[in-house]
Parts: C-alpha cells; sequence; structure tokens
C-alpha cells in the first residue's frame, strides 16, 4: 500500500507541475502578444507602412516555420489542398485581415485604446455563435454582452457623451473595431480546422499564403505612400513579432494548452488587453484616463458573465495571431 500510495503522489506532483508549467507557458504567450502591439505602436514613430510591417512580419514568420515544419507541412500536403477553401479563408482573415487591420488601428490610435476594445472580443465570439449557429445564449450571458458592449462604448468615446450623437469616432477607433471583429472571426472560423492538418504544418500554409496575398497590398503601399525604412529598428520590429510574436507565442500557447487543458487555456486569452495596457503605459508611456478604467472594468465583468461556466472554450490546438 505504501508504494502505491507513493507512486500515486509521486504522479499527482507531477501532474500538477505539468499545469504549472502550462499556465506559465500560457501567461509568456500573451505576455509576447501583448509586445506585438506595443511594437506596431511604435512603428508609427519609425514611419514604418503598416501593410509593408505586417508583409514582412509574415514573410520571416514563414521562413522559421518552413525552417522547423516544413517536412511536415509537406507530407499532409494533400490534405491542406483537400481543404483549400478553409485555409485560403482562414489565412485571409487572420494573416492578411485582422494583423493588417490591427497594425494600421495602432498607427493612429493609443496601444492602450486599441488593446481595450479589442478585449470585448469574447462577446463577439458568442454573438456570431448567436447569429450562424443559433447557439442559445443565456439570461446572464445577455448581461455579460450588455456590460462587455458598454465598457467598450465607453473607452471608444472616450467618456464624452457627445461623441454618440455627432458619431465623431476617431479613426484609430474605427480601425479597432474592425480589427476586433476580424478577430472574432478568426476566432469562430476555428472550429472548422480540418483535424486532419497539425496545428505547426497548418500556420506553415497559412503563413504562406497570407504572404502572398498581402504581397499586391505591399506592393500597393509602396507605391502610392511610402517604401520600407530599412533601419536597425525596423529590422528588429519586424524580428520581434516575427520570431516571438508569430513563431514563439504560438509554440508557446499550443503547447500550453496541451500541458494546461483546453478547459483552462481559453480563459488566459482574456489577459492580453490587460497586458498590452499595462505595457503601453510602462513602455509608451501612454496616459491612462477614467474612462479606460471603468470600461475596463465593465468589459471583464461581461466577459465573467458571459463566460463563466457557460460557453465552450477555444479548441487545444486553436492558433492565435495577435
Amino acid at each position: 500500500m505504501t508504494d502505491v500510495s507513493s507512486t500515486q503522489t509521486g504522479a499527482d506532483a507531477d501532474a500538477r507541475r505539468r499545469i504549472l508549467s502550462g499556465y506559465l507557458l500560457l501567461v509568456l504567450a500573451v505576455l509576447v502578444w501583448a509586445g506585438n502591439s506595443i511594437v506596431g505602436r511604435a512603428t508609427a514613430a519609425e514611419e514604418i507602412p503598416p501593410l509593408a510591417f505586417n508583409f514582412w512580419r509574415w514573410a520571416a514568420a514563414f521562413v522559421i516555420f518552413a525552417a522547423f515544419f516544413g517536412r511536415r507541412t509537406w507530407r499532409q500536403r494533400a490534405e491542406i489542398f483537400r481543404n483549400w477553401k478553409f485555409v485560403v479563408l482562414f489565412s485571409v482573415v487572420s494573416v492578411s485581415g485582422f494583423n493588417a487591420v490591427f497594425y494600421i488601428a495602432l498607427q493612429k490610435s493609443t496601444a492602450l485604446q486599441v488593446a481595450l476594445i479589442q478585449s470585448i472580443l469574447p462577446v463577439l465570439v458568442l454573438l456570431l455563435g448567436l447569429v450562424i449557429l443559433r447557439q442559445r445564449i443565456s439570461g446572464r450571458q445577455w448581461w455579460g454582452i450588455v456590460f462587455s458592449i458598454a465598457g467598450a462604448v465607453l473607452i471608444v468615446i472616450r467618456g464624452d457623451l457627445g461623441v454618440l450623437q455627432t458619431l465623431a469616432l476617431g479613426e484609430g477607433d474605427i480601425w479597432a473595431l474592425g480589427a476586433v471583429f476580424l478577430w472574432a472571426w478568426q476566432a469562430f472560423l476555428i472550429r472548422w480546422k480540418p483535424k486532419t492538418i497539425e496545428i505547426m504544418p497548418f500556420m506553415t500554409a497559412i503563413s504562406m499564403i497570407g504572404v502572398l496575398t498581402m504581397l499586391p497590398l505591399y506592393l500597393w503601399e509602396t507605391a502610392t505612400f511610402a517604401p520600407m525604412p530599412v533601419t536597425q529598428t525596423s529590422v528588429l520590429f519586424v524580428l520581434y513579432v516575427a520570431v516571438l510574436a508569430s513563431f514563439v507565442g504560438t509554440s508557446c500557447w499550443n503547447e500550453g494548452t496541451y500541458r494546461a487543458g483546453a478547459a483552462q487555456a481559453g480563459y488566459f486569452g482574456n489577459l492580453f488587453p490587460i497586458f498590452a495596457g499595462i505595457l503601453a503605459i510602462i513602455i509608451l508611456g501612454e496616459k491612462p484616463y477614467w474612462y479606460h478604467g471603468i470600461g475596463a472594468l465593465c468589459v471583464v465583468i461581461g466577459i465573467w458573465l458571459a463566460t463563466a461556466r457557460h460557453t465552450r472554450p477555444p479548441p487545444p490546438h486553436a492558433p492565435k495571431t495577435p
């Protein structure tokens, strides 16, 4: 009995360490992604065009993914081609769509403002489920939607009710709302990712497709507005978002989800606006206002009401690309 008890105790300890390490990996992934918003905001001061920045981010990221997972991706080429419609759609929405719009928003508004607007993501996914899949929303979840939208509106109008009368929203806020809507579509679509395609080959494929679809936009921006400056700062920025945000962040998230479980990992994504907001204040020196605090509190309450013991968290293989 003693040997059995000791073995069980050791197994329980190993399980706890595994789960704890999973939590740490999930936090690291979200922290790295939050840093992406800070770098995206800093590109404005360096006069780095947003579409060019997104193109080179994913061009560099594709090289990294291909170097590590190119052979696995090639072995799964039949499944990728068989499901090419979904793969292309997901790449256009996430890599080309969300990331490009997100970087445009960061150049036209503060990182703190954009990050807090992104916090309504879980509620948008809930609404998409209602509209498209006719998934039932409980009374508690409806209250969550009300709180989250109210908090987001307060942040967007910057506490000025006169904005609602004139609808004079900031250009950056409009782009930020567009970005979070695309992110919600990305989080909603991932439930249909073919199980026959492993996650890292999937990331490699959507990175390649994203580069190809971004190329015409990159060339248009270069000819119409400005070329990508090649400086030490621009190279470091691209390396950060390619190596850390794209590759390391995704790897940490997937491994952390595997260790901690999907049921727990789904809620760690809600740390993104908190981390991004804190980094914006500390690194960029952005000033928080009263409506940021109250709005964020309303959003947090809304997320808790909408997700606690009701909604199903993202699947363990769900990639994210903030």
